[in-house]
This record gives C-alpha cells, structure tokens and sequence, in this order.
C-alpha cells in the first residue's frame, strides 16, 4: 500500500508541473490527476480484505440447536429453561453441569459443544474437542456412555474417574501429535444437578446418528478411527442402539470397548457380530471387573482374534493418581475397585488396531 501511495503522489505532481501551477493546484487539475492516479492503481481509499492466518480466523457459527458450554449467553440458557419442550430443560441443566465440571479443561483451550440428537431419543449430547484442534486434520472419535450414578459431566473426584481421564487422554494424545474428540450422549433420566441414580438408556436408537450429529454440531468434518464404549450400566444404551436396528447399523465402531457393562448386553452384542458393521469392527475390547465370570463366553467365537479380555484387578491405592476436587482437596481420580477402574484407568487405553 506504501508503493500505491508513492506512485500516486508522482502522478499527481506531474500533473502539476505539466500546469505550471506545483505549488498551488487548482481543484480541478488536483481532482483530475486523482482520478487519472486512482484510474491507475485503484482508489486507496477502497477498503480492502484483510487476509487473516488460518489460526486467527474466527470459528465458523454453531449450527442451531448447538451451544458452546465456554460461550454460552445467559439469555439463550433462560430460552432453554423457559422452553416448552422439557428436552430443552434437561440440555440447559447439562450445559450447566458441564461449565462446571470441565471449567478447567476449557481454560486449557479444550472446546465443550452441547446439542441434541434424535439419535439419542432427543436428549443432550456433549462433545469435547481437545486444546488446539485442528480441522483439517484426521480425527479419533470416541462414543461412550456411563453407568449408574453418573452423567455425562461429573466433577473430577467422581468415583468413576471419567473427567480426568479426559485429561489423561488430551496429554497423551498432544505428545504423540494426534487428535481425539469425545462424544458424551446422557442418559434420559440424568439428575438435573448430578447424583445417585440407576440410568435409564431407554432413549437410546442409533449411537451411529448420534455421533454423527454430535459431530456434525462440533464442527468436525474428518473423522476417522471410531471408538466406541460403555462402563457397567451404559451396557443397555449398546443393546438399545443393537436392538433399534437388526442389521447392525445402529451401532458402528472401529474398537467397541466393553468396561464391566455385560449386565445382560451381552447376548445384543453377539448378535451384531454377525452383522456388516460388526464384523467389519476391528477390535472388540472387554475389560472385565466384577461381572458375573463367563459372560462374555459367545465373544471368543463371534469375533474370532478380534477380541481381547483384560482381567483388570483392585488397584493399590498409591497407584491411583490424585486430583483436585470442586472443594479443591487432593482425591483419588477414581474409586479403588475393579469396577470403576475399568473405567477410571482403561478407557480408550487400549491400541488402535
């Protein structure tokens, strides 16, 4: 723009002195070699498009319907809770649980979008996109769905250890320079402020559309590996998302992971073996804790050396990390027993194949 500049200033004052009048312009001849100049090399004073690096643009708009947890307004969470649709009320009660319990995790750059999914019977979905996403970049997807006494946004210190596993994941995936982005479907029955209750996942249809929308409502257009999984009583959301659709398309995953969840799950999960989308699974991961032994005995024969069982024992209790809890004490990250630990340690631990 400097040049531009220049290169005018030379064609105005050679205007003038081809008028004899350089120090004392009339407007007409000043007004003509203004636009000749501008004829030239384009008004300066058109305003010109200013080109921003990638990672200083602005995020494009959420879809309607989708809520970043970090940004949300108070004005659009009163409009949830003063909706006529109680859907509505139960995704404001989620969008509040989740600023709380993942405040620190979006203070390190991590972004948290909430929506609903037809997919999940039209209750909320949260998905976590890790510090520093990339767009453009191939993504790991993992689905998962809780157990009893659990929502999809619980405070580290929770006995089943899944925000900060979170964490955990974010770390691992930053220093082998890939990227996982983590989709959270809620129960239908999820207390308003979190506690004890049995999950219902009668909601559950497709745990396919549900990440897809999930996904589509975060913005993420290059998924890639898939996971899929589910801790004790979010078992049942399998089976459901199984039982919706006999030919196995409910349910799509590249590794399913099962953690201590074959409550009676296990006879839907062996049936979508037999399906395209079961056997085109890769993996399918059993970590077992308390179940009844011998549940998983149709696994070894429907999935062939796709399958893996891990025997996952009581942790010592100095082997389980610390975190800080809301009340800001120093806590195990999960509770010392198999069960929980399942969860708490092995979630999406286990390789891609």
């Amino acid at each position: 723009m400097e040049t531009l500049s220049s290169l005018k200033s030379i064609l105005l004052e050679k205007v003038r002195s081809l008028r004899g009048d350089s120090a004392k312009p009339s407007a007409s001849v000043g007004q003509f070699a203004s636009q000749q100049a501008d004829q030239v090399l384009g008004a300066s004073s058109q305003p010109q498009e200013v080109l921003r690096p990638e990672k200083e643009r602005p995020a494009p708009a959420l879809p309607v319907g989708s809520y970043d947890v970090g940004q949300i307004s108070k004005e659009q969470l009163n409009g949830l809770r003063a909706s006529k649709d109680p859907k509505d009320h139960r995704l404001a009660a989620t969008i509040e649980r989740s600023q709380a319990a993942y405040s620190d995790m979006i203070s390190q750059g991590s972004q948290v979008i909430a929506n609903r999914s037809e997919g999940n019977g039209g209750y909320p979905v949260v998905t976590i996109k890790p510090p520093g996403f990339d767009p453009n970049k191939d993504t790991r997807v993992h689905t998962h769905y809780h157990g009893y006494h659990s929502t999809v946004a619980d405070p580290k210190g929770h006995g089943a250890g899944m925000t900060a596993r979170l964490e955990e994941m974010h770390k691992r995936d930053a220093a082998n320079g890939q990227q996982t982005v983590v989709v959270l479907p809620e129960a239908s029955n999820a207390p308003d402020n979190g506690g004890q209750v049995r999950t219902n996942w009668g909601n559950v249809k497709s745990q396919a559309r549900t990440t897809e929308d999930s996904l589509t409502a975060a913005g993420v257009t290059h998924p890639g590996y898939r996971v899929v999984s589910a801790h004790s009583g979010g078992g049942d959301a399998i089976a459901n998302a199984i039982n919706s659709d006999r030919s196995g398309a409910g349910l799509q995953a590249d590794r399913l992971e099962l953690q201590d969840s074959l409550y009676g799950s296990q006879g839907a999960v062996a049936q979508w073996g037999s399906t395209p989308n079961g056997k085109a699974a890769k993996q399918v991961v059993y970590y077992h804790g308390t179940n009844t032994p011998g549940n998983d005995k149709q696994f070894p024969k429907t999935f062939g050396s796709r399958y893996h069982r891990v025997e996952v024992g009581t942790p010592r209790a100095s082997d389980i990390p610390k975190v800080e809890n809301p009340a800001g004490k120093r806590v195990p990250a999960y509770n010392a027993n198999p069960h929980d630990r399942t969860k708490g340690q092995f979630l999406d631990q286990f390789p891609d194949a």
